[in-house]
């Protein structure tokens, strides 16, 4: 069976290699693609807290850093939405984070901040312009775009492509966000929706469910959000066992 992965082409790599160790063949077929900011200014001192909503939000201000910097980080209340976020924390500042949300949702993370942040806390969201409102909104934060997410060129002829070379294929799709999916589904004739579903789409969340559910199709969702909660779909979807 046939997975076709639209996340970035550089996160892509992992959830591929589960996917073939499972028995699938994953098509790397990224809807956006990541472009990072270094030539920004941040004066770390004017805050208590540090929230990352990706792990693109954690490389993009590790990029921005100089090793002095770096080491402030550290020293800050780190607030983290997922396991993937927090192990790329790790990765580049070598601790873990304070607080990660059971559901990997910024509501959910905005729960358990306000569990612990004091008044008068001044928070540092290293993100992108396409972020949702959610945590700024609710919190005394400021928003440091640190990358941005672009369309990849020549999208629409791509799907176009896409879609003669799996219609007589069985396949999932898969979005790990509401851009990836914004992005594919816009360029989705009538043909290719009915071709869509027959088969079928895993999201990896309930935030990306209600963007494809916008475009009139229902997605699966996993338990956890992560690609490993969603390669337990897909195998479900090979049993059979998906009702």
């Amino acid at each position: 069976m046939k997975v076709i992965i639209t996340r970035p082409k550089e996160r892509a790599d992992i959830f591929a290699s589960l996917l073939k160790k499972e028995g699938f063949e994953p098509i790397t077929f990224p809807t956006l693609e990541i472009v990072y900011n270094k030539d920004l200014d941040v004066d770390l001192n004017k805050y208590d807290w540090i929230i990352f909503t990706s792990p693109s939000g954690v490389i993009g201000l590790s990029n921005t850093l100089t090793e002095n910097e770096r080491e402030k980080v550290k020293n800050k209340k780190i607030a983290v939405i997922g396991e993937k976020t927090a192990k790329t924390f790790k990765k580049y500042f070598d601790r873990e984070p304070d607080v990660m949300p059971e559901e990997y949702t910024a509501e959910s993370l905005l729960k358990e901040i306000k569990k612990v942040a004091k008044s008068g806390d001044k928070f540092l969201i290293p993100t992108t312009p396409s972020t949702r409102d959610v945590l700024k909104n609710n919190l005394n934060a400021d928003l440091l775009f640190v990358y941005k997410s672009v369309e990849p060129e020549n999208l629409k002829e791509k799907i176009e492509k896409l879609k003669k070379n799996i219609r007589d294929e069985r396949f999932v799709l898969t979005f790990t966000s509401g851009l990836t999916a914004k992005n594919f589904f816009k360029y989705v004739d009538d043909e290719f929706a009915n071709i869509i579903k027959d088969n079928y789409i895993v999201a990896i969340g309930p935030i990306t469910s209600k963007v494809i559910e916008k475009f009139g199709f229902k997605p699966l969702i996993p338990k956890i959000y992560t690609i490993e909660g969603m390669l337990e779909v897909i195998k479900m979807i090979k049993e059979g066992k998906n009702d």
